[in-house]
This record gives C-alpha cells, structure tokens and sequence, in this order.
C-alpha cells in the first residue's frame, strides 16, 4: 500500500515537470522569429532536446511541446517537437521541420560537388594529356632541327624530308613553310638535272656507237644504187655533214638541184639542210652530180632522198 502510493507519488511529479517544461517550450517558442541570431535563440530556449546538424551551414533544433505516453526511459522524439530550423546562423523556419528538404538537398549538392570534382580531375587529367603531348611535339621539333642542322642545302631530298616532318608539327611555322617550299623546287631542280646528266650520257653512248659505226656504214653508203635512171652515193663524213654523188646512168638528160634533195633524221622527220650549190646541174648519160650536204651535228641521218620528175626517186638509208 505504501510502495503503491510512493509510485503514484512519482509519477505525478515526473508528469509535472514535464508538462511544466512543455509550457516554457511553448511559451518562450512565441517570442521566436524568422531572421532571429542562433545565439538569441538558444539563450531564450535554453538546450534543444534534439539536434540535427545538415551540411555546414544548416542545423534544426527541436523542442519539446507535446507530451506522449508516459514512460519514465521513454525518449523525446521529433514528433513530440516544434523545430526550429538555422541556415547562416539565423532562424528561416519555425514549426516546420525541413529535414528531409534540407537533406536531400545537401544530398543533390553533395552529388553536384561529387560532378564537379570528377569534371575538376577529368579537365585536369585532358590539360596534362594536352601539355604531355605538347612536350613531346616541342621535343621532336627540337630533335628534328638537330638533325637538320648540319644537313647540307645540296641534299635537298634529306632537308625536304626534315623540314616537311617538322612543318607537319608545327603548320603555321613561315620558316618551315619557306624551306619546304625551296626544297621542294630545288629537288625538282636537281631531278631534271640529273634526268639531263643521263639524256647526255645516254646520247654520248649513242653516239659513240653511231660513230664507231660510220666506217661500216659508209662500205653500203659509198655504193651507187638507184632505179635505173639514176644512181646515187653517200659518204658520211661524221656529225654533221656527208657528200653525194649522183650518177645519170640512163640515156636521157636528168638534172639535179639542191631543192631535189630531202634528208631525214632517224625518227623520219625533216631535217633542214645546207646543200652545196654543185649540185645544181644538168646530166648528161653517164655524167656524175657531187657536193656536200650539211645538217645539225645533234641529227643522227635516216635517210636521204633524191628525186625529181625526169629522174623518179632514189633513196639511202643510213641505218
């Protein structure tokens, strides 16, 4: 009886001081306004019973204004609280609980700020790939400028080769474009001139042989042949000039003219001549016509020809 009363004793003064509590929370929270200093708040309200701490710069207190079912290890929940919610240091809400706001917004800007950092590393990461290839193109620019230093402007093919690597490393370079350029000419320069060396070289060979040739060539030159009416023979003299005899071995009268005879080169074209004026006469049967022929030394003689209306032609044929 006596144990059952001291209960009921205790009860109702822990009842009491609860309830007296939950006045002065709710009393002193009338005297709370938005824009209001957490220090001011904190001093009319004394310590919150609850606390939530949002990002670093958010914070909502909670304080006790309702009661719940009696329990002596029960603990203050937020539903039993009026909470009052800082940003900055100052009030911006009372009554509302902005917890699950704030938290998902703290989450967002954790996120947000996660993005950025990844973007932050990944432009990091692109200028020191951009930087690390920059170097490595200014390395080879400075290898290659080495290495065509001592290249001689006569080797335009190496010095092509260089200065075109080096303008493909750097475009804009005026320099690099200039010594393309020149080299470029210069290798086109020294292609026909050595295209021009071996034409030279060839035609020396050429006509060394056509010489070596003339001794033997002259043996079928050197013969009268014809058509009946006239004969004709050729002595080639060497670059440049031969001598002609032209003989009547009909029995009519032939005449012959410089303007009678065409030569022509090896390929079967035209060559202008120098022809002796000797050879302007009028034969009688039997009689024999001579002089000499000249020609450019460079003409290598395919064929000379004599022909005129009383004689018909005549042909020798050098090759």
């Amino acid at each position: 009886m006596r144990i059952g009363a001291i209960f009921i004793l205790t009860a109702f003064l822990l009842t009491g001081c609860v309830h007296m509590k939950i006045n002065q929370n709710v009393n002193a929270l009338e005297r709370i306004q938005k824009g209001d200093s957490q220090e001011a708040v904190l001093e009319t309200m004394g310590p919150p019973d609850l606390r939530k701490d949002i990002g670093n710069n958010r914070s909502i207190v909670y304080y006790q204004t309702r009661a719940g079912a009696f329990n002596k290890d029960a603990a203050v929940t937020t539903d039993l609280c009026t909470p009052i919610a800082f940003e900055d240091g100052v009030v911006v809400s009372v009554g509302e609980d902005l917890a699950d706001v704030w938290i998902q917004e703290e989450a967002a800007h954790l996120r947000q700020m996660e993005a950025e950092e990844r973007r932050r590393r990944e432009a990091e990461m692109k200028a020191a790939s951009r930087q690390k290839v920059e170097q490595e193109r200014l390395d080879k620019i400075a290898d290659l400028e080495k290495k065509v230093k001592p290249v001689p402007a006569s080797n335009a093919a190496l010095n092509l080769k260089l200065y075109r690597q080096l303008l493909s490393l750097d475009p804009d370079n005026t320099r690099y474009q200039k010594k393309v350029a020149f080299y470029e000419a210069r290798l086109v320069q020294q292609k026909k001139a050595r295209e021009a060396l071996a034409a030279r070289n060839l035609e020396k060979k050429h006509r060394q042989a056509w010489e070596q040739s003339r001794d033997q060539r002259n043996k079928t030159l050197r013969r009268y042949t014809g058509n009946g009416i006239a004969e004709m023979a050729v002595h080639d003299m060497g670059p440049g000039s031969m001598y002609v005899w032209v003989k009547n071995v009909s029995r009519q009268v032939i005449t012959t003219h410089p303007d009678h005879f065409i030569l022509l080169d090896n390929q079967g074209n035209r060559v202008e001549c120098t022809i002796s004026s000797s050879l302007d006469s009028v034969l009688q049967p039997g009689a024999i016509s001579h002089g000499k022929i000249e020609y450019n030394e460079s003409v290598y003689p395919g064929e000379l020809i004599f022909r005129n209306r009383e004689a018909g032609r005549v042909g020798k044929s050098f090759q």
